[in-house]
């Protein structure tokens, strides 16, 4: 990957405030210590996966989650 990818998605995950560091983008196989990756504490409350098989209780989990 060129600079400019790498500048781009450094860009694209500059916040204001506090955020939560995932980890770092990768140049090629090579991670980018650079280049952090990270999602604004905010937004916490709005992106969730639960996955589970079938009958797990799956389903009904996020807005059990989403209750205070």
């Amino acid at each position: 990957m060129t600079a400019q990818p790498l500048q781009t998605l450094k860009d694209g995950y500059a916040f204001d405030g506090e955020t939560l560091e995932l980890g770092v983008a990768l140049n090629g196989e090579e991670p980018s210590k650079d280049t952090p990756i990270s999602v604004p504490l905010a937004m916490l409350n709005r992106h969730g996966l639960v996955a589970g098989a079938t009958g797990t209780g799956s389903s009904p989990a996020p807005p059990a989650r989403a209750k205070p």
